[in-house]
C-alpha cells in the first residue's frame, strides 16, 4: 500500500473520540478541497486486540478527553452512560476498524457511513464497539450482506489490509489522531488542525499546493527510505532535516541540497567499491 500524489489523506480511528470531535470540520475541508487534489481516508489502529478489560486508570482518561472535548468543541456531547454497569470496556480499536474494511469490501460508498455509525454506538448509543454484535448491528442498518460481513471481519485478508492501513499512517509519521497529510510530488505535508474553524487548515493548504505549481524542482524522492547512522536517506541521499525541510525551501535552497546529496551519494558508492 502506497501513498498517491495529489491526494489529502485523513488518518484516524473510528473508535477516536477526538475524530469524533472531527467530523464537522473534516466535512467542511471535503466540501472546499481544490479539484486538484484526491481525497482518502487511513485507518490508524489506536488500540490492539485484546479481551482485557479497561483498567481503571483508561476509564478516566477518556472520560476526561471526552470532558474536554465538550469544553473545547460546543457542538460535540457525549453519552456518558457508557462508563456505566452496562458495558464492559476494552482498550481495543481493531475490531471497528477491520468493521470499517469490511464494509469497504461489500460497498466503498458506505465506508462513511459505517464510521458514522460506530461513533453514533458509541459515543450517542452507550453500545460498545470493541464487540461484535454492536458492529454486526451497524452492518444491519446499513443493510449490508450479514453473512459476508462477519466472514470479513474475521478474515485474514481484512486483517492484512488493516496492518497495512497502520503501516501506511506511520510511514506519514502520524503518532496521533486526527491527522491530516497532504502529498504533493512525494512530499508529506502535515496540515494543522482546528474543530471548529477550518479556515487554518484550508489557507495551508492552498498555500502549499500554489508553491507546488509553481516549483520546478522536484522532489528526489525515490520512495526508498533507509537512514544510515548520520540519519542520511539512503534513497535520495538527503539528510532528515533537508527531507523534512524540503517544502519550506526555496528553490535556491532546493537547488542546493540536490547538489549536496549529489556529493553523498558519489562518497557512498565509493565505499562500496
Amino acid at each position: 500500500m502506497q501513498y498517491e500524489n495529489n491526494t489529502l489523506y485523513y488518518i484516524y480511528d473510528p473508535m477516536c473520540s477526538w475524530c469524533y470531535a472531527f467530523e464537522q470540520s473534516l466535512h467542511s475541508i471535503k466540501m472546499q478541497l481544490p479539484t486538484q487534489l484526491n481525497f482518502k481516508t487511513i485507518l490508524g489502529g489506536l488500540a490492539a486486540d485484546t479481551d482485557t478489560p479497561m483498567p481503571e486508570a483508561s476509564k478516566s482518561m477518556i472520560q476526561q478527553a471526552w470532558r474536554q472535548i465538550e469544553s473545547t468543541v460546543p457542538h460535540i456531547r457525549f453519552n456518558f452512560n457508557f462508563w456505566s454497569d452496562i458495558n464492559i470496556p476494552y482498550r481495543s480499536t481493531y475490531p471497528a476498524c477491520r468493521a470499517i474494511l469490511a464494509t469497504e469490501n461489500q460497498s466503498p460508498d458506505l465506508t462513511e457511513a459505517m464510521r458514522k455509525m460506530i461513533q453514533q454506538a458509541y459515543y450517542q448509543d452507550a453500545k460498545n464497539p470493541s464487540l461484535e454484535a454492536t458492529l454486526v448491528a451497524c452492518a444491519v442498518q446499513l443493510a449490508l450482506d450479514i453473512d459476508q460481513f462477519i466472514l470479513d471481519l474475521h478474515s485474514p485478508e481484512i486483517n492484512q489490509q488493516l496492518q497495512q492501513h497502520i503501516l501506511l499512517s506511520r510511514l506519514m509519521q502520524a503518532t496521533s489522531f486526527p491527522s491530516l497529510r497532504l502529498i504533493l510530488k512525494e512530499e508529506i505535508y502535515t496540515l494543522p488542525l482546528n474543530y471548529t474553524n477550518t479556515a487554518v487548515t484550508i489557507d495551508q493548504l492552498n498555500k502549499l499546493l500554489g508553491q507546488h505549481l509553481k516549483t520546478n524542482i522536484e522532489s528526489p524522492c525515490i520512495r526508498q527510505c533507509n537512514l544510515d547512522e548520520q540519519d542520511v536517506c539512503l534513497g535520495c541521499f538527503r539528510s532528515m532535516d533537508e527531507v523534512t525541510g524540503w517544502a519550506y525551501a526555496s528553490e535556491a535552497k532546493k537547488t542546493a541540497i540536490l547538489s549536496q546529496a549529489q556529493q553523498r551519494k558519489k562518497l557512498y558508492n565509493k565505499k562500496l567499491m
